[in-house]
């Protein structure tokens, strides 16, 4: 089914959409996180709001923190649930070092990657959404697969089972099965991107915007 819109997918703007957050979203947490507020009088400036592309968050790379904290302004532009955010910020140094440790691995395995998992969901807060966002945006491969997003919306989608490409996938669900999956979800979209000539981040994209709204014939 994803072929058929092979079109569309190589067209998607992927890193050119942008998302948009207030400050005031996250003055709770400055509050509770001095360098956070420093941190975001470098982001917003004196802007009240904030617009975020992808490729905003890629022309981080020289600043780690500034990376992930915006990951997560673009990843949950209206907040995240209850003290998740803050529970992440008090541990932004195990993120930190977890993410530079698996970056300074010359070829991660499934194996580098459950340790890593282990890791960062010993911080309160995280779960396999941010996740998988952070592993996205910071470049990371597994088995030379380049890791993509994979959220709850993405995983609906694939449930729907609307899609062949993915029936090695299934079943799968949000929690400890699609972190088990994860790996073959990677090799999978790189799979299915290679046929059609675009990149893994096309087709993630095109999951989670169509994936849940698309009619089998």
């Amino acid at each position: 089914m994803i072929s058929l819109y092979a079109g569309l997918i190589k067209e998607l703007p992927v890193r050119d959409i942008f998302f948009s957050t207030k400050r005031s979203t996250w003055v709770k947490a400055e509050k509770e996180i001095p360098w956070l507020k420093l941190l975001n009088d470098d982001v917003f400036g004196l802007d009240y709001t904030l617009s975020i592309s992808r490729s905003d968050i890629f022309r981080s790379i020289s600043n780690v923190r500034k990376r992930i904290i915006l990951t997560i302004y673009w990843g949950y532009p209206q907040g995240m649930r209850g003290k998740h955010f803050i529970n992440i910020l008090k541990s932004i140094e195990i993120i930190e070092e977890s993410i530079s440790t698996m970056r300074n691995i010359e070829s991660p395995t499934t194996d580098d990657h459950w340790v890593l998992m282990d890791r960062l969901k010993s911080v309160k807060g995280l779960a396999l959404s941010t996740i998988s966002k952070l592993l996205y945006f910071f470049e990371i491969k597994i088995n030379g697969h380049e890791c993509q997003i994979l959220d709850l919306r993405l995983i609906d989608a694939l449930s729907s089972k609307s899609f062949s490409q993915y029936e090695n996938l299934l079943p799968i669900s949000y929690g400890a099965t699609a972190e088990k999956k994860y790996p073959l979800f990677l090799e999978l979209t790189t799979s299915i991107a290679n046929k059609l000539e675009c990149k893994p981040e096309n087709i993630e994209m095109f999951l989670f915007t169509f994936g849940k709204n698309l009619k089998s014939n």
